[in-house]
């Protein structure tokens, strides 16, 4: 996420699978090898460090989608995540 986008495109197909007895298998962001911009508009090309997302960070977006749509798809202490 970032400030103005704040995707929860994942939360329907999590909602499914959860109806449905299934498990959902959430792999986490990684940026590698990303272009700096600003070195690009300079003439150079330069890649910024590699990011890798956290745990603890998807398990706030996925509890931030909740919130957002509220449809009880995971609740904060009663969702085990693996």
């Amino acid at each position: 996420f970032d400030e103005k986008w704040r995707p929860t495109s994942f939360y329907p197909k999590i909602k499914y699978n959860r109806l449905g007895g299934m498990h959902t298998l959430c792999l986490l962001d990684i940026k590698v090898k990303e272009p700096d911009f600003e070195a690009m508009m300079r003439g150079a090309t330069k890649f910024l460090p590699p990011r890798y997302m956290s745990v603890s960070v998807a398990a706030e977006q996925l509890l931030e989608a909740e919130d957002t749509h509220g449809e009880g798809v995971y609740h904060g202490t009663k969702t085990l995540c693996v």
